[in-house]
């Protein structure tokens, strides 16, 4: 079986490492040849795309790359399609792929032209998100502007051309059925934005040696990790950290607020020192990402406090899967994507239907109890939920490879 992919995102970016080449490396093992189409940043350095390259053809994976522009303009994005998709024709017309899989619209579109082409290829759009209202959501766009328009009519397309469909949750996809946006050609797969757990998992001596570092000394400690700003509820996060703080209070336990980012936090930074949080009980750093892992070892209650808004039904955020993965109880609002499903994991999970004062009391009080029980058990729990929801290999890797299975059964018969 042979597949060409696409993706807008570097494969050298953080997304392309966490989000793209362990799927593609867990296809590869499972005996799929690809050939990989991505867009790299300018800034990419000759020996770092070198090393990038060795480590792809040791895997087996042939890779194919340009140079992302930065610019947002349509005229801008349209060309760099164009070249996308030359590239992308001559590694199809070479190994005539029996996939061509692309990773969001862009990359999709690329795809489209590719199959149109090379007839016996089936088109996989991997859909991730509804873009163009995620832009409307975030106040870049308005559902009167051009682009938004644009990226709708062409949408609807590829949810009714593409031989299959690929969405982060099984929120957006009901949402899809019932409104008759598939229509009835495409196979529709749910693949959540997983984790590897060979990579993220607890680990004791990081722990202690990063705690002795950040000066977390023995005390509870909650943990942000990823982009603030836009969706991120830094004023909700506040206030359920001195929820956690007030309760600890009355045991004498310190409480840190750890935040892990390469985002200004400074409006976090403000919202929990008002809530009552000591400044030296905060502390912000800029980890790389092969670090993450060892970092997130240090917490014991995750945070992903996001806004609610019609795209958000497609969202399945990663730092929740690694929080789970490193040990760390995960705190979530419940109308976003399928989080709502995490109450049933009541030993890992808490899940917050609002974010009124009971809620978060009550939210608060729970993660509190769960997390000053017994650390193996509460280890083991959150490891169980992370693999059985979003294990790499078990969920999405397994996923996709059924997906394409099922897309060559049907273009041979």
């Amino acid at each position: 079986m042979r597949s060409l992919y696409v993706s807008q995102n570097g494969m050298a970016e953080n997304l392309g490492q966490s989000q793209v080449l362990p799927y593609l490396r867990g296809l590869a093992r499972r005996g799929v040849e690809i050939d990989l189409v991505s867009f790299e940043l300018a800034t990419l350095s000759a020996d770092a795309r070198e090393e990038l390259g060795a480590g792809l053809a040791k895997d087996g994976i042939r890779w194919h790359s340009l140079v992302r522009t930065m610019g947002t303009a349509l005229p801008v994005k349209v060309a760099e399609a164009a070249k996308g998709a030359g590239l992308a024709l001559r590694a199809a017309l070479g190994r005539r792929p029996d996939i061509v899989h692309g990773r969001s619209y862009f990359a999709t579109a690329i795809c489209d032209a590719v199959g149109g082409v090379s007839r016996r290829s089936k088109v996989l759009f991997d859909c991730r998100g509804m873009i163009g209202d995620e832009y409307v959501d975030c106040g870049y766009w308005t559902t009167g502007r051009l682009e938004y328009r644009l990226v709708k009519t062409y949408e609807r397309r590829l949810f009714r051309r593409s031989d299959g469909v690929v969405v982060l949750t099984r929120a957006l996809a009901r949402w899809l059925r019932e409104h008759g946006v598939l229509g009835s050609r495409p196979t529709l797969e749910v693949v959540p934005c997983c984790v590897d757990m060979d990579n993220f998992r607890p680990s004791e001596e990081a722990r202690d040696r990063l705690r002795r570092e950040l000066g977390l000394g023995d005390g509870l400690t909650l943990l942000y990790s990823g982009s603030l700003g836009t969706w991120y509820l830094e004023p909700e996060m506040a206030r359920f950290a001195s929820a956690v703080r007030a309760r600890l209070a009355a045991l004498g336990r310190r409480v840190s607020f750890v935040c892990f980012t390469p985002s200004d936090a400074s409006g976090l930074r403000s919202a929990l020192e008002t809530s009552g949080f000591p400044t030296d009980d905060i502390v912000v750093r800029k980890v790389p990402p092969k670090l993450m892992p060892q970092y997130l070892s240090v917490g014991d209650i995750g945070l992903s406090f996001i806004q609610s808004c019609f795209s958000k039904k497609g969202s399945s955020p990663t730092k929740v899967a690694e929080y789970l993965a490193c040990g760390n109880i995960a705190v979530v609002n419940g109308d976003i994507g399928d989080q709502a499903d995490l109450r049933a994991e009541n030993d890992a999970c808490v899940v917050l239907a609002d974010f009124g004062p009971t809620s978060i009391e009550r939210a608060a009080r729970e993660a509190v109890d769960l997390a000053l029980g017994p650390r193996e058990a509460r280890v083991r729990a959150t490891s169980n939920v992370a693999r059985r929801h979003f294990g790499l290999e078990e969920v999405g890797i397994a996923r996709y490879a059924a997906l394409y299975e099922s897309l060559v059964r049907a273009s041979s018969s």
